[in-house]
């Protein structure tokens, strides 16, 4: 059998639809200046880490791809799309302000705040998506046995996938805050094919996270 496979999910850097808290869904902007400032600043982690990453892979949505180029040109990797990397479709929902869902599908707001596996704006649901996204780990991890591979992703789609390995239902995802943009989580699997959550939420190259959270001002 090989020896642990670290996957690496790394959510894209920001974009001014994250800045607005806009639902981008499957659709969205590319990265904003400070999304490509995120970007470099993980690139410069990841080459001087002790661990680097043998290959890049990433969703084929713009944001994405754009910090995997990033990252890929500082490690000397090229970047292979893979479709199923994709955030989770919003549907309806995909472009419109918090406020623009709460008022047009307050229904569906309702169900989806509380922890409802609903199919919002008719796209994906949870269920749907973390199938997906376990596919797409699995191909990357059984093509790289052994090795570290970094994975540019969403993130919902990281999140849910998280949760599929620590076995949460979609309410339970509640319990999880998504993902900084370019915050690392690291993914092991082990010799008998087992996952095992490593590192949740890793943006250090970033500032102090617990100083961050702090100070923030209350949601």
């Amino acid at each position: 059998m090989h020896a642990t496979t670290k996957l690496m999910l790394i959510r894209h850097g920001e974009t001014d639809d994250n800045r607005a808290q806009v639902f981008q869904g499957q659709a969205g902007s590319c990265l904003n200046e400070r999304g490509r400032a995120q970007a470099a600043r993980l690139a410069e982690r990841l080459v001087g880490a002790r661990i680097r990453p043998a290959a890049v892979y990433c969703s084929d949505l713009e944001r994405a791809r754009e910090t995997a180029d990033i990252l890929g040109a500082a490690l000397g990797l090229a970047p292979a799309l893979d479709a199923g990397l994709r955030e989770v479709h919003l549907g309806a929902w995909q472009g419109l302000s918090r406020a623009d869902v709460q008022a047009r599908f307050p229904e569906e707001w309702a169900a989806w705040r509380s922890g409802v596996d609903v199919r919002r704006g008719g796209g994906e649901t949870y269920a749907e998506l973390g199938d997906r996204m376990t596919r797409a780990l699995e191909r990357v991890a059984e093509r790289h046995a052994g090795e570290a591979v970094a994975l540019v992703s969403h993130g919902a789609a990281i999140k849910t996938l998280v949760g599929r390995v620590l076995h949460m239902g979609a309410s339970g995802l509640k319990a999880l805050k998504v993902p900084a943009n370019t915050g690392v989580c690291l993914i092991e699997r082990d010799e008998s094919g087992g996952y095992h959550l490593v590192v949740w939420n890793d943006a250090s190259h970033l500032g102090d996270a617990l100083a961050g959270a702090l100070s923030a001002p209350p949601a």
